[in-house]
């Protein structure tokens, strides 16, 4: 996830905190698998990405990131279902005021499955 917030990552890898003007979010990685962690990238693009398209003389397709970076979830190889909750913090809310929606598969979605 690309985000121009402050990241903090917990010492075990399963909590990231983001904050950005003033304002936070927990992101929490729910029921992990084994393995499973946070890491901070930067946002630039890697020699295996794909070519970027042709541009017009003078003009560059791949522009500065400025102070964004990335979120990203580490994995060992392997097949995984993942749950990821995004909570924000807003003034005078708990721990106890979020809940982690149920683990739903997505051919079982519906308007009410989550709730």
């Amino acid at each position: 996830m690309h985000t121009n917030a402050t990241i903090a990552i917990s010492t075990d890898g399963l909590t990231a905190t983001l904050t950005l003007g003033g304002e936070t979010m927990s992101v929490v990685i729910a029921d992990p698998p084994t393995g499973a962690k946070f890491s901070q990238l930067p946002a630039t693009r890697y020699a295996s990405d794909p070519p970027l398209p042709a541009q017009p003389a003078g003009e560059d397709a791949d522009q500065d990131n400025g102070d964004t970076t990335v979120l990203a979830i580490e994995l060992p190889g392997g097949t995984y279902s993942l749950q990821v909750v995004f909570n924000p913090q807003w003034a005078g809310s708990k721990a106890s005021d979020f809940v982690t929606p149920p683990k739903v598969a997505i051919g079982d979605w519906s308007l009410t499955s989550h709730d």
